[in-house]
């Protein structure tokens, strides 16, 4: 779907305007400083914040007005010009038509599966699909059953199109939901049905003009019952949920409203057997059994698909020709659509495709049994998809696809959501837990270390003194990122990984005091990330009982606290650690890397004060710990003049306070304020788009926190400095408060690339890519690997996801039995 929404001009709108206020605050600060009272232009800038807030108001207004008024019959239409493109191309890819559409003919279901009170004039074939649903079926409710292959998707693609060929405007639009990627017991029917549409056709996950209430387009169209819910694949849920998902299909379409519903017949009379309760009959579902296709209709077929029946390659099927009809194990594989399609692939190659001589049918007939055609028919279609084509070259041949086509079928099979999709945000699953915690750590480490080191270096070079930059002191602040994305283990990771920057960086003139005081800060910053993931994540901060503490977060405490000791010989830092420790046992978050679980359409800034008083919070716990430290700080050290955290005069040691404090507690704003908005809301049905908003959900995230933590760090840190402070957050104020706003940039990119992270899944994606392409045999693009697996008809794209073309060649590439002759 394209144009239901043209709200990018009202987004680029509060763009400019954020934009615009930003360099209007730094130009006014910057003026600020050649004035002999500052603090005047602070007080001219105060009554231009309810303008801002006014200005600020209209401007979202605006946009929950910019959906254009459609009605919800021109919503439909535009969706159903958008299926009719998908599965056109989908019957192109799959070579549906060609060289015209298997005959496929049915009669009416048996009695007991059936909820209709009569059969009567539901037999028929092909194109008649259409007649029986709109004219033999009043209440429009069809059940297509088939055995595995009988060609039951192919039925129901070509029922959909015609559906979309004859529609009227105010008629419903046939999707198609692949039940596989539902789960029964988690979602009922509509909503899972509504996610699908959103993440299947992005622009209906909107919402609706308000005068149709609050509700998103895809729910609308919903509701007003202009969606022709075709739910393919029943048989490929668990069997342990049949019965439960026959319940939920019976509330959410009762009768009155129009449904088709594929199944093979056991798994449907299973569902309709369930034990301990009655069975959910759905009232006025008529059912047609699809039946095996003739031996003539097969014959007639492959001659035609082989370039027409006088041609020296159709002569190559008279021996499988003859033997149709009969009770040979070729004969009784060929009666499916599936088999047929799959012998026509392998032995009848298009021009430009392969090389040699054609292959010879007739070695069908050396195969003994029906199972084993099968199993030949289906490993022999991995090496017919991939044979060498002039116009559709590809970098996998069959030896090097077939590894990871298994690899797939069999991480499918796995599934812990029990589906039959696949979507490189699933990839993750294929990853140890740690390892992306681990990685995302070292990155965190890498990335804060240079930045902070030449963001110093560039601030210091423009300062008279030149004062010189401890690239050994550098990091810190990534340390803390790491913590929020992924807790302990991500901590810990860009601890080390830092530790080992700054001790190469002053190779050899290494000490022991360097190792223990940045293993020291290391620890205590990484309990820093925990505690504000856990006052910014979630409905509220939890205070946990003693007993529910986490103790790796005590023990992580005390060892920060033993580090500053061995370091500096005294008490100094061991103060603010061990109530690190404490607090993060109590209040703090672990484990928040994992919770992005799918790609995210966009971020959007929840701002609350419940975000701020949370920031306010983290604040005065981090900034008084500073405080207590410093006022501590004689005493702690023993009096001989060594100190590390805090410096021991009063005032200094407050303002310290106050810049430490409000770097994190802005960081806790950002981790809280910075949502992204799920897949369900997604940008576009194609994986790769989505992989590419993905990226640009982090880089949004990073611009986000640039622009509101450099702007409020450095208002805080320029109120430092025009107090009298000479520091700013443990670096000397040469450049006077312009630098406050320089040195701001660090914890505010550094805080924004880590919610980028934690809110994308495209980390976990590329962390999963690296890692499967470590495998033997699998492909390192693997996103590239898919779509020409799509190209190849190996795999179907359905909305965002990928599925095999059958679910038995799924079976089949995960069981990887040695085929032979049988």
């Amino acid at each position: 779907m394209s144009g239901v929404v043209p709200g990018a001009r009202v987004r680029r709108t509060g763009i400019v305007y954020l934009t615009l206020l930003a360099v209007g605050i730094a130009g006014a600060l910057l003026v600020a400083l050649r004035m002999e009272d500052p603090a005047s232009v602070l007080a001219a800038l105060l009554p231009t914040l309810a303008g801002a807030y006014l200005a600020w108001s209209a401007y979202r207004a605006d946009r929950a007005e910019a959906v254009v008024a459609c009605s919800p019959a021109e919503v439909a239409g535009r969706l159903a010009e958008a299926v009719r493109r998908q599965w056109e191309a989908e019957a192109v890819v799959r070579r549906l038509a060609d060289p015209y559409p298997l005959p496929v003919a049915w009669r009416a279901a048996d009695p007991d599966l059936a909820g209709a009170s009569t059969s009567e004039g539901l037999a028929g074939r092909d194109g008649e699909i259409v007649d029986v649903f709109m004219r033999r079926v009043p209440a429009r409710r069809l059940l297509v059953l088939g055995e595995p292959g009988s060609g039951k998707t192919l039925l129901l693609v070509r029922l959909m199109l015609a559906l979309i060929e004859r529609r009227e405007p105010d008629d419903p639009v046939p999707v198609l939901f692949p039940l596989a990627s539902w789960d029964p017991a988690a979602l009922d029917l509509r909503t899972w049905m509504e996610r699908r549409l959103v993440q299947d056709h992005p622009e209906l996950g909107v919402r609706a003009p308000d005068a149709y209430g609050q509700v998103t387009l895809a729910d609308l169209l919903l509701e007003r019952r202009l969606v022709l819910p075709v739910l393919d694949g029943f048989d490929e849920l668990p069997p342990a949920v049949g019965a439960l998902a026959l319940h939920r299909v019976n509330e959410a379409l009762p009768y009155g409203c129009g449904v088709v519903l594929s199944s093979r017949p056991a798994e449907l009379r299973a569902a309709l057997r369930p034990c301990g309760a009655v069975p959910a009959r759905l009232a006025g579902l008529a059912g047609i059994y699809i039946q095996a296709l003739g031996a003539e209709e097969v014959a007639d077929y492959l001659r035609q698909d082989a370039g027409g029946p006088h041609t020296s390659a159709a002569g190559r099927w008279s021996a499988v020709t003859e033997t149709l009809g009969a009770a040979g194990p070729v004969a009784q594989a060929l009666t499916s659509p599936l088999m047929v399609s799959l012998a026509r692939s392998v032995y009848n190659p298009r021009p430009g495709e392969g090389h040699g001589r054609l292959p010879d049918p007739a070695d069908l007939l050396q195969l003994r049994t029906r199972t084993a055609v099968e199993h030949h028919l289906l490993d022999a279609f991995v090496d017919a998809a991939y044979r060498p084509h002039t116009r559709r070259p590809s970098r996998w041949n069959a030896d090097r696809a077939r590894p990871a086509l298994r690899f797939l079928a069999r991480y499918m099979e796995r599934a812990s959501d029990g589906t039959a999709d696949l979507a490189w945000w699933q990839l993750r699953r294929a990853v140890p837990p740690a390892l992306p915690r681990v990685l995302t750590g070292v990155l965190l480490g890498i990335v804060a270390w240079l930045f902070e080191g030449m963001v110093m270096e560039l601030a210091h070079s423009f300062t008279p003194e030149e004062a010189p930059v401890r690239w050994d002191q550098r990091g810190g602040l990534g340390v803390v990122g790491a913590g929020i994305c992924g807790g302990l283990v991500c901590g810990l990771s860009a601890c080390l990984t830092v530790l080992a920057l700054c001790v190469l960086v002053v190779a050899p003139d290494v000490t022991t005091e360097l190792i223990l005081s940045r293993l020291a800060d290391g620890t205590a910053l990484t309990l820093v990330g925990v505690i504000i993931s856990g006052f910014a994540v979630g409905s509220r901060p939890g205070l946990r009982r003693p007993a529910d503490w986490d103790r790796r977060a005590l023990a992580l405490g005390v060892v920060a606290a033993i580090c500053y000791a061995a370091a500096f010989g005294n008490g100094c830092g061991t103060v603010h650690a061990l109530l690190y420790g404490v607090a993060a046992a109590a209040v703090g978050g672990d484990g928040v890397y994992a919770e992005r679980a799918c790609p995210a359409a966009r971020v959007r800034w929840h701002f609350s004060a419940q975000g701020l008083a949370r920031g306010l919070q983290v604040a005065l716990l981090i900034g008084c710990s500073i405080l207590l430290e410093g006022l501590l700080s004689d005493v702690m050290s023993g009096g001989d003049g060594v100190q590390y955290i805090a410096p021991p005069d009063p005032h200094a040691a407050f303002w310290s306070a106050v810049q430490t404090g409000a770097v994190f507690g802005v960081a806790c704003v950002l981790v809280h304020g910075l949502r992204a908005v799920p897949v369900d809301l997604g940008t576009s049905v194609d994986g790769r788009a989505l992989l590419t908003n993905d990226r640009h959900t982090l880089i949004t995230c990073v611009l986000t926190a640039t622009l509101v933590g450099a702007t409020g760090i450095g208002i805080q840190g320029w109120c430092a400095v025009l107090s009298g402070s000479t520091r700013v957050w443990g670096a000397d104020a040469a450049g006077g408060p312009l630098f406050a706003f320089v040195v701001g940039l660090i914890p505010a990119v550094l805080t924004g690339l880590a919610i980028g992270i934690r809110q994308a899944a495209w980390g976990h994606y590329t962390v999963a890519r690296c890692y499967l392409a470590l495998r033997p045999g699998l492909p390192y693009d693997i996103m590239a690997f898919l779509t020409d697996a799509h190209d190849r008809g190996v795999l179907r794209r359905v909305g965002a996801v990928y599925q095999f073309r059958h679910i038995e060649l799924q079976h089949r590439l995960a069981a990887h039995e040695p085929v032979g002759v049988r």
